[in-house]
This record gives C-alpha cells, sequence and structure tokens, in this order.
C-alpha cells in the first residue's frame, strides 16, 4: 500500500505555486480533490501546508479488484 498527500487549506485543496511580482507567490486552490496537487513526499506537503497554514492530509493507495 503506497501512500500520497495533500494539503488544504479549509474546504479547498493546494492546486499550484505561481510566482507573481516583486519575488512574492500566489497559491491557486481547487475544491475538487481530482484537480488538487498529489504530493508523494511528507516533507514537501509539510513546507506548502507551512506556507498557506493549512494541513496535511495523508491518502492511502490501495489496489483494487
Amino acid at each position: 500500500m503506497k501512500s500520497v498527500y495533500v494539503v488544504k487549506l479549509g474546504n479547498l485543496y493546494f492546486k499550484e505555486k505561481e510566482g507573481a511580482l516583486f519575488g512574492k507567490y500566489r497559491y491557486k486552490m481547487t475544491d475538487s480533490l481530482n484537480d488538487a496537487s498529489i504530493c508523494k513526499g511528507f516533507e514537501r506537503a509539510k513546507n506548502i501546508a507551512e506556507g498557506i497554514g493549512g494541513k496535511v492530509y495523508k491518502i492511502n493507495l490501495e489496489e483494487v479488484d
């Protein structure tokens, strides 16, 4: 069984980080888990969550017959 991680802020999921003017960043969020960015490593998800004030959620992947 493999695990992946998503970052959630309220009822929105992290989608991507965009560069903005003057070295600042803007974060795109989505309300659909299908469009959310999936992180394979916990540390990367944790860093994103700390940057936006969200939480990291673990998703366990299982193969279904």
